[in-house]
């Protein structure tokens, strides 16, 4: 009798791999033992290879459950149970047009393949153009932003994906729907592709193969970006084009071509309780920045190079960044990232463009790239401030750091029509008291106008900016508590216009229009540097800001958002530190 399985879930490898290079090294035997079997055979002129493994997961502890009811039990009535397990897992490849596809069973098979060979976006790409968007079941996304939200939707019935009513900063990462007509197959989409099959005819040797040429079709297929627009416009690269694209960022970073290249911690750290070290040597002086620039990597007193030959693939990912605590006057041994998940950069390369960001390259889409670049040059309204606004020196020699709310004291101490609200600690809904809405807040000839303030500097920081821009605006129009707190600060905060602040600011929510305000985001740049433009914005910090420009005046209908480069006076503090032994 011929046997059918209901469900698989396989894996593609990048092309040109074999059934070697997919295991991750020394993770099988390379024989036949008593535990461990390996067996080749072919399926329609097809090779493949099972390895296969009776696992054994003796426990010689009671579980923790059953050693709190002996506390109470006798001698003679102690339970002991010990939980014991013996169950194969395998592993199949398949050989098919210069690819490995994999399929894992039981609880260790997806532990020998090496995840860096496979195609890290083949479920999700063929779920979406096998499936469509009209029998979506399940779907999981991501809002990147300076914190991650992952949201899991599920509904009642196979529905429209835009019944889940995803948003449009929200990356889509995972779907489980019906194969176009076929209700009987259920793909469900990631890294990996699982089919789920119900009814008499499951799936077969026969039906499996022939699946295969389905997949790998599907996968070089982008009917997808029309069905489902919160697909992330990002693909990964293969391995060879890394290698092309790493060495054309050393040659760059040797000849000084630094236009599209700049270093950016990888995560977001409040400047006001770090700085930065690039060594944290025992018995030596670590030298301490206050912001990390890509010039060190060969050039002053904290130079992380004696030259710029030692710029290597392997000295960047070797090298580390140290956070260094204020508080504690400390470089922090465990904060640390590689200078090469520091760098972000931009290339264009055979008439394709990539960016590196957080230790991986991405190919760009080149329709996401002209869209964005589009909106950038002629959506995106710039302002210049007056020029007494200009060249406000922001830096603290008691902290040896260069801080923004410098720059917002100064700029209320000039402009009598701004409120400081950068150091407000205000409550969102039942949230804890520590939210701010806005560092500056301005009324001018009946229009208020929201202020966010942020020094120019990595993706991250940027994103930061544009992120909590669009989050407290949004909650300024919709939340009453915080609301509230907003008038309540300006009560107290002693300002001569409070009133026609408060005038302006209505009491409840549904009298406070959109309209009524604008939005401006500032980015604060050396002066002693070249201005930087908007069209010089990291990519993703583009996207960012795209999403938030739409947002704020499409769905909550601000009356103007726009971004200004203000330029101030940043001093780069170095100082040396030994450290501690203890």
């Amino acid at each position: 009798m011929e046997c059918e399985l209901g469900k698989i879930t396989l894996y593609l490898s990048k092309a040109g791999k074999s059934f070697a290079d997919v295991i991750e090294s020394g993770k099988l035997p390379e024989q036949d033992n008593d535990n461990f079997k390996i067996r080749q055979f072919t399926v329609s002129d097809h090779q493949c290879v099972f390895y296969c493994q009776q696992v054994k997961n003796p426990a010689n502890e009671t579980p923790p459950w059953i050693d709190f009811i002996n506390e109470n039990l006798e001698d003679g009535q102690l339970l002991e149970f010990r939980p014991r397990s013996e169950r194969p897992s395998g592993l199949l490849l398949i050989e098919k047009d210069n690819r490995v596809y994999a399929a894992a069973f039981g609880t260790r098979g997806i532990s020998w393949l090496d995840k860096k060979k496979f195609e890290p976006d083949f479920g999700i790409k063929v779920a979406m153009n096998m499936c469509g968007n009209e029998e979506v079941r399940q779907a999981k996304s991501s809002i990147q932003s300076h914190t991650t939200q992952v949201i899991d939707r599920q509904l009642s019935k196979p529905s429209n994906s835009f019944d889940f009513g995803m948003s449009e900063i929200e990356f889509l990462r995972y779907i489980s729907a019906h194969i176009q007509d076929n209700k009987n197959i259920t793909l469900q989409g990631k890294d990996c592709l699982t089919i789920k099959i119900i009814g008499e005819e499951k799936l077969s040797w026969e039906r499996l193969i022939a699946f295969l040429d389905e997949f790998v079709n599907s996968y070089g297929s982008e009917a997808y970006k029309e069905l489902f627009p919160n697909y992330p416009n990002l693909s990964p690269v293969t391995e060879e084009t890394q290698e092309t694209l790493d060495n054309l960022l050393i040659d760059k970073l040797k000849s000084e071509q630094l236009d599209t290249i700049h270093f950016a911690i990888p995560e977001f750290l409040s400047d006001d309780e770090y700085s930065f070290s690039y060594s944290n040597k025992e018995k030596l002086n670590n030298h301490i920045v206050s912001h990390i620039r890509i010039e060190d990597l060969y050039h002053g007193a904290q130079a992380i190079f004696k030259s710029k030959d030692e710029v290597t693939l392997k000295s960047l990912n070797t090298k580390k960044v140290y956070a260094y605590s204020h508080d504690e006057d400390k470089i922090l041994g465990n904060v640390c990232w590689s200078l090469y998940s520091c760098i972000v950069a931009e290339i264009q390369h055979d008439s394709q463009y990539y960016i590196l960001s957080l230790g991986e390259w991405r190919q760009v889409d080149t329709d996401f790239y002209s869209a964005l670049n589009n909106f950038i040059t002629n959506d995106l309204p710039e302002d210049t401030l007056a020029e007494h606004f200009n060249g406000i020196d922001i830096s603290c020699i008691q902290s040896s750091q260069n801080r923004e709310g410098i720059f917002n004291d100064k700029y209320c101490e000039v402009n009598k029509n701004a409120i400081k609200f950068d150091t407000a600690k205000l409550k969102i809904g039942l949230a804890r008291k520590d939210k701010e809405f806005c560092d500056i807040l301005e009324l001018d000839n009946n229009i208020a106008r929201i202020v966010q303030v942020k020094k120019y500097g990595g993706c991250s920081s940027i994103n930061y900016l544009f992120s909590q821009t669009r989050f407290y605006c949004e909650f300024f129009l919709t939340d009453d508590v915080f609301l509230k707190e907003i008038r309540e600060f300006i009560e107290k905060s002693g300002h001569l216009k409070s009133d026609e602040f408060l005038q302006h600011i209505k009491a409840s929510t549904e009298d406070v229009v959109g309209a009524n305000y604008e939005v401006q985001m500032f980015l604060l740049y050396d002066d002693k540097k070249e201005k930087p433009t908007k069209e010089s914005l990291p990519l993703m910090a583009k996207y960012e800001l795209k999403l938030t420009y739409e947002r704020l005046r499409k769905t909550l209908k601000y009356k103007r958002v726009s971004l200004a480069m203000v330029p101030v006076k940043i001093v780069n503090f170095t100082k040396t530190k030994k450290k501690e032994v203890a």
